[in-house]
């Protein structure tokens, strides 16, 4: 726990004893979403495999015409004919995913009581920030994107996004679910006799980068969550609503850094050629799933140092001694998460991702 000062000659060198204060820095908290809306599953331990499979009866066909003359006992089901239903399933399969820390002696025995707890608070936070990370992976796996540049029908490459989000790029990607029969999360919420609340749409929900957010809360029409007066339940990290979609903020959210090619100024980037470009979702119900082994998934999002528990995780801890041989003088300790998990897309047609860019403020 020593450490060498370094000085301008004047005085000798000397070691300097480090006192771990009680109260440690406060390490950034992160904001991490990707789990809101999705559809938690659990994956048995002890099943014989780690691949899941999520299946759905398709609907059937509408009925138009009206059903014929009944024909007497002797014809197959007095003349009336059966439809065969058919069924669309998903798989995936589920991986491993953790992190360890060693702690020595020093740490265990002198500062049991503030950096070994915050140890655990930090590797919970990584946990958190880890499986938001994979299931952010699987967003990214979006097929049906809309590449934002101010023009009806967006553009058709990441190089050609040439603008920030507008009304128009949202409504483009609530008709696309809309068209795909996508059910909303939340419905009609009319408002309430507070003054100064405003009645939302029903809505499906979308996931954006900080800096995105900021363009979001510009848009016409926009209903920050100050305005929703306690009426209708809100979700984590929740900022606000506007065209049919309630948004959320995230620091992690993908940004392809100089992708932007065409001329735009006034964006972040490093020219006004070299724009960088963020990716932003919005989905409905049911769209993607998520699943972990012998763990209930939590339906909400986790953020970092939050006191409970990230889901789907397996806290470890073994203490000094507990190596046996491989630790001959009883020096080490260490702390470890552990998770299987897996998420996917279920229907592709309920989830379009937005790329934009985002204003240089």
């Amino acid at each position: 726990m020593a450490a060498i000062v370094t000085t301008n000659g004047t005085f000798l060198t000397q070691p300097v004893n480090y006192v771990l204060m009680k109260g440690l820095l406060q390490a950034a908290r992160k904001k991490l979403p990707y789990f809101n809306g999705t559809l938690p599953g659990e994956l048995i331990k002890n099943g014989g495999s780690s691949a899941v499979k999520w299946e759905r009866i398709n609907n059937l066909a509408a009925v138009s015409t009206a059903l014929g003359e009944f024909v007497g006992t002797s014809a197959f089901l007095f003349g009336r004919a059966l439809v065969t239903p058919t069924y669309s399933s998903v798989t995936a399969t589920a991986a491993k995913y953790g992190n360890a820390i060693q702690v020595t002696e020093e740490v265990d025995l002198f500062n049991v009581n503030t950096r070994s707890l915050k140890l655990m608070d930090t590797l919970g936070a990584n946990a958190g920030e880890s499986l938001n990370t994979v299931l952010k992976a699987e967003y990214d796996n979006a097929t049906q994107i809309r590449y934002c540049n101010a023009a009806a029908g967006g553009a058709t490459k990441t190089s050609d996004v040439a603008s920030k989000m507008i009304l128009l790029d949202i409504s483009y990607a609530v008709n696309k679910i809309n068209a795909g029969s996508g059910m909303p999360f939340t419905p009609m919420a009319t408002g309430s006799r507070d003054i100064g609340t405003t009645p939302i749409r029903a809505s499906y929900y979308g996931i954006c980068h900080v800096d995105v957010e900021e363009d979001i809360r510009g848009l016409t029409g926009f209903s920050p969550v100050e305005v929703y007066g306690g009426y209708t339940e809100t979700m984590p990290f929740e900022f606000g609503a506007v065209g049919g979609v309630r948004w959320c903020s995230t620091q992690v959210s993908t940004i392809q850094l100089s992708a932007g090619k065409k001329t735009a100024t006034g964006y972040r980037g490093s020219t006004t050629i070299l724009n960088n470009v963020y990716s932003s979702y919005i989905y409905g119900r049911e769209a993607i799933g998520t699943v972990g082994l012998g763990n209930m998934h939590a339906a909400n999002s986790y953020e970092m140092y939050n006191p409970k528990t990230p889901p789907a995780v397996e806290a470890i801890f073994k203490p000094v001694g507990s190596a046996g041989a491989g630790d001959p003088y009883n020096e080490i300790a260490s702390l470890a998460w552990k998770a299987w998990f897996v998420g996917k897309i279920l229907n592709s047609t309920w989830i379009v991702k937005l790329k934009c860019l985002a204003t240089n403020l």
